[in-house]
C-alpha cells in the first residue's frame, strides 16, 4: 500500500480524532502520542517508538506496526483488523477484549533485550539522552541500549535475565489468549495457551524482578514444579496438542512391543502364554458335546517368536490389563500392568485434548 509523509505539526496532541489515511509515520519517535478516536487506515508505523501512545477507539485497519515499540500503548476498543505487528515490542501494552483483532498478525512479536522502566518527570538530567517528539530514529531494537527521555517520559533500562524474558513472553501470550477467546478465535487462543505455559515453564528457576519469587527459599518446590511442567509439555503438550499425545502413545507401544519380544525370546522365566481356543464337537442330533481335549498353552516367545500374536497381545494390553487368552508371567506381568496404566493415562489425555479442541471451534 502506497503511503505519503505526514506534513503537519509534530505534537502529541495534534492527532486526536483526525482522519489520516495512508500516512507514513515510520522511523519516528511518537512517545505519548494521542490518536484517540482517529481514523488511521493503511498508515505505516513501522520501526517507530509508540510507548504510551493512546489508540483508544482508533481505526487501525491494515496499519503496519512491524518493529514498533508499543510499551504501555493503549489499544482498547481499537479496530486492528489486518494490522501487522510482526517483530513489534508489545510487552506492557494495554490491549483488552474490546479490540477487534480479526486477521491481525499478533503472534510473531519480539522482546527487548533489556528491561524497560518508565517514569514521568518534568526534570531532564544532562546524562540522559534527549529525543524530540517526531524526530527520526534508528532501529527500535537499539533503543534499549541507552537511557533516553522524550518530553516527561524518561526510559531507563536494566539487564534482563532469561527467566524474566520468558516470564514476559508468558504474560503476553496470556493476554493474547484472553483476547482471542473474546474474539471467538479458539484455535489461536489454544496456541497462545500452549505458548503461555511453555514460557512460564522456562521462568521457574531464579529470582524474578517481576514476581519477587525466590528460588532459594523454596528450592524443592521449584524443582518439582519445573520438572512437572516439563513433563506435561513433553508428554501431552500441556493437554492441548493431541498429535503429541498420539506420538508418545505410539512410542510407548513400540517400546512395550520390543520389550515383550526380547524378554519373551531370551528369558526362560519371563514371557507371555497364549491359550488356544477349543471347539467342542457337535453330535448328529445337533447338540454340543463336552470337549474331549484340554486347551493347549503356548509361549508366544519360545521356542520361536510368534510376531502376530505378540502384536495382538501388545495392542490388547493398551486397553485392558487382562487380555483374553494371554497370561503374562514373571517380570512381564509387572511390565504389562505398568504399560496399561501409562497407556490409559495417555488415552485419557488424548480424549481430553480432542474434546478441548472441539470446544474451541
Amino acid at each position: 500500500m502506497t503511503t505519503h509523509p505526514y506534513t503537519g505539526t509534530w505534537s502529541p496532541d495534534q492527532f486526536r480524532g483526525k482522519t489520516l489515511v495512508g500516512v507514513d509515520f515510520s522511523n519516528r519517535c511518537l512517545v505519548g502520542v494521542d490518536f484517540t478516536g482517529a481514523v488511521l487506515k493503511d498508515c505505516d508505523f513501522s520501526n517507530s517508538d509508540l510507548s504510551h501512545a493512546n489508540f483508544t477507539g482508533a481505526d487501525l485497519y491494515r496499519c503496519n506496526f512491524s518493529r514498533s515499540v508499543l510499551y504501555a500503548a493503549e489499544l482498547d476498543n481499537a479496530n486492528l483488523t489486518r494490522a501487522n505487528f510482526t517483530h513489534s515490542f508489545i510487552y506492557g501494552w494495554l490491549l483488552n477484549s474490546t479490540a477487534n483483532v480479526t486477521y491481525a498478525q499478533l503472534l510473531n512479536f519480539s522482546i527487548e533485550e533489556r528491561r524497560r522502566t518508565v517514569i514521568v518527570s518534568e526534570t531532564h538530567p544532562d546524562y540522559i539522552r534527549a529525543i524530540a517528539f517526531g524526530q527520526q530514529i534508528g532501529p527500535t531494537a537499539d533503543l534499549c541500549r541507552q537511557d533516553y527521555q522524550v518530553g516527561n517520559y524518561r526510559h531507563t533500562f536494566a539487564e534482563l535475565e532469561p527467566q524474566e524474558a520468558a516470564l514476559q513472553k508468558s504474560q503476553i501470550y496470556n493476554r493474547l489468549k484472553r483476547l482471542y477467546r473474546e474474539n471467538q478465535n479458539g484455535e489461536a487462543a489454544l496456541h497462545c495457551l500452549y505458548q503461555e505455559r511453555y514460557w512460564l515453564t522456562r521462568s521457574y528457576y531464579r529470582l524474578s524482578p517481576l514476581t519477587l519469587g525466590r528460588f532459594r527459599e523454596s528450592m524443592v518446590k521449584t524443582a518439582v514444579r519445573t520438572a512437572g511442567a516439563y513433563l506435561a509439555e513433553v508428554i501431552s503438550g500441556y493437554g492441548v496438542r493431541p498429535g503429541r499425545i498420539v506420538r508418545n502413545l505410539v512410542l510407548l507401544w513400540l517400546i512395550f512391543t520390543i520389550a515383550t519380544t526380547v524378554i519373551g525370546a531370551t528369558s526362560s522365566s519371563n514371557g507371555v502364554l497364549y491359550t488356544t481356543p477349543t471347539h467342542p464337537p457337535v453330535t448328529a442330533a445337533g447338540r454340543v458335546a463336552a470337549p474331549q481335549t484340554t486347551p493347549s498353552v503356548v509361549d508366544i516367545g519360545k521356542p520361536d517368536v510368534q510376531y502376530g500374536r505378540t502384536l495382538h497381545y501388545t495392542l490388547l494390553s493398551t486397553v485392558t490389563p487382562d487380555p483374553q487368552r494371554y497370561t503374562a508371567y514373571g517380570i512381564m506381568d509387572l511390565i504389562s500392568l505398568v504399560y496399561f496404566f501409562l497407556a490409559a493415562m495417555l488415552l485419557a489425555l488424548l480424549f481430553s485434548s480432542v474434546f478441548i479442541r472441539l470446544l474451541s471451534e
